[in-house]
């Protein structure tokens, strides 16, 4: 299946509702629109550890880049930006290892 689309909130001054969060998708994972400036924020919602990644389609001397994987600790919240279209691409895969992480996306 593909990859389950990932809706970035963009904030105005006449006031948006809070972005919904998902919950991870193990199987599909997730795809967002990458401005580098969009700031994605997961929340572990059990009390373990647990891993996001954020893929990284392109090579550099025909090398493959390396994902980033980070462990969010348990019950913590943390925010993830400034993402280089060069590097992670203008529609940027998300990978979870839990349904358990929490993701919403917006702009500043």
């Amino acid at each position: 299946m593909p990859r389950i689309v990932l809706p970035v909130t963009v904030p105005s001054r006449d006031g948006v509702p809070s972005p919904t969060e998902q919950a991870g998708d193990v199987t599909n994972g997730h795809v967002v629109t990458n401005t580098s400036r969009t700031i994605i924020t997961v929340r572990n919602a059990d009390t373990a550890p647990h891993n996001v990644t954020f893929v990284t389609p392109g090579t550099v001397d025909s090398q493959p880049v390396g994902d980033r994987t980070v462990a969010v600790g348990a019950t913590s919240t943390v925010d993830f930006g400034r993402f280089n279209t060069d590097t992670y691409g203008s529609q940027m895969a998300i990978t979870v290892d839990s349904a358990m992480l929490k993701l919403t996306a917006r702009e500043p």
